[in-house]
This record gives C-alpha cells, sequence and structure tokens, in this order.
C-alpha cells in the first residue's frame, strides 16, 4: 500500500511513475563548437504521475483534502518498506461517473500529480 501524508490508499494507483533522477545540463554551440555545462543528477523538481481507472468518490475526496491543504507531505510508494519522498500535490483531476443503483459513487479516469521536493 502506498501513503501520502497521514492518508494510506485503499486501492493503489493502476500505474505510478518511477522515482528517478535526471541530469540537468545544457549545450550551447560556440563559433568553434560547443560549450557543455551539467549539474548533475538530481530528484527535486522531478514529477510523479499516479492513475487510476476509477475510484470511489469517498477516496478522491480526502485525496482533494490534502490537495487543498496546500502543503508539503511525505509520499511513501511502498509502506514501510522503501525511501519516502517530500512532495507537493500538483493537481487532482478527475470526471464524475454516476452510480449504479443501490452503489457507491465513483470517479473515473483519475490523475494525482506530484512534484517531488
Amino acid at each position: 500500500m502506498m501513503s501520502l501524508g497521514s492518508y494510506t490508499f485503499y486501492r493503489n494507483p493502476e500505474t505510478c511513475t518511477y522515482p528517478q533522477k535526471r541530469k540537468r545540463a545544457s549545450a550551447i554551440e560556440t563559433l568553434g563548437g560547443v560549450a557543455y555545462f551539467s549539474w548533475g543528477c538530481v530528484l527535486p523538481g522531478q514529477p510523479l504521475g499516479l492513475k487510476w481507472p476509477g475510484m470511489e468518490t469517498t477516496m478522491f475526496d480526502e485525496l482533494m483534502t490534502l490537495f487543498e491543504a496546500d502543503v508539503q507531505v511525505p509520499f511513501d510508494p511502498d509502506v514501510g518498506l522503501g525511501t519516502t519522498y517530500n512532495v507537493e500535490i500538483q493537481s487532482l483531476l478527475g470526471e464524475f461517473l454516476a452510480p449504479y443503483s443501490g452503489a457507491a459513487e465513483y470517479k473515473k479516469n483519475v490523475e494525482l500529480k506530484l512534484v517531488i521536493m
């Protein structure tokens, strides 16, 4: 299971971006060739995307509460077993899916975007 802040997901996403460092570099053409500048590999600023084909509205609402708090929270992609990342929630999007008779309301095509701080 995954956790975001104090909230533990009861349904993991179908897809999740792997936290990976990216090289920050730039190449500039010069009169005689090229100047290459590299600032190494960094993790802060890298995006993470989590996607669900559907989720209960109650779960979506709990994630929306975290989004609206607009604060950094720890993200643990595998509770207690791996690395925890401090993240900000960039966006939370989902489409309304009308409930079946007697069933809970659902959101479909839910996307949660995080950025590593």
